[in-house]
């Protein structure tokens, strides 16, 4: 069997116009710990990549950084390129909300924010400017009528957290 050289990287490369996502150098932390360690990958536009790895090497971390959703974590630090459409997404002027719109992230699992289930349907709409209560109040109603779960949750919403 031949020796396996784990410092040489092993890159497939697109050429710039299939790419429609790409990392260059990105590292992830998590105070001291460097959680990614200088990820370079393209993702081919209209193809369907997949992530393969054990328990624990970094998927979902790499994952999340795409978004920028580590930027909610304090002790999180991302560095490195991530682009989008030729656009370093990573950069602190992007504004997050309006680049979620074009890269957004489906989970196996459910995955809220640790807020009421109102504030969870409501956070997003907040953040783009929405402040009617009765307008917030009417989407939270239509959220749950459309999963089936108004009914048995009515009572809850009666006043706004």
């Amino acid at each position: 069997m031949s020796k396996y050289n784990w410092d040489e990287k092993h890159i497939i490369t697109f050429p710039e116009e299939k790419v429609a996502l790409s990392t260059k150098d990105l590292h992830v932390y998590y105070g001291k710990n460097e959680s990614i360690k200088g990820v370079d990958m393209q993702f081919e536009k209209n193809k369907i990549t997949a992530l393969i790895g054990p328990s624990g090497s970094g998927k979902s971390t790499y994952l999340r950084s795409l978004n920028r959703m580590n930027d909610t974590i304090d002790i999180a630090k991302v560095t490195g390129q991530i682009l989008y459409r030729g656009i370093d997404v990573n950069r602190p002027e992007i504004n997050v909300y309006e680049m979620r719109k074009h890269i957004g992230m489906v989970f196996q699992r459910p995955n809220p924010f640790a807020k009421s289930i109102y504030r969870n349907i409501t956070f997003a709409h907040e953040r783009a400017g929405v402040k009617d209560k009765k307008v917030l109040d009417e989407i939270v109603e239509t959220s749950l009528r459309q999963a089936a779960l108004w009914d048995q949750s009515k009572t809850t919403f009666t006043s706004r957290p």
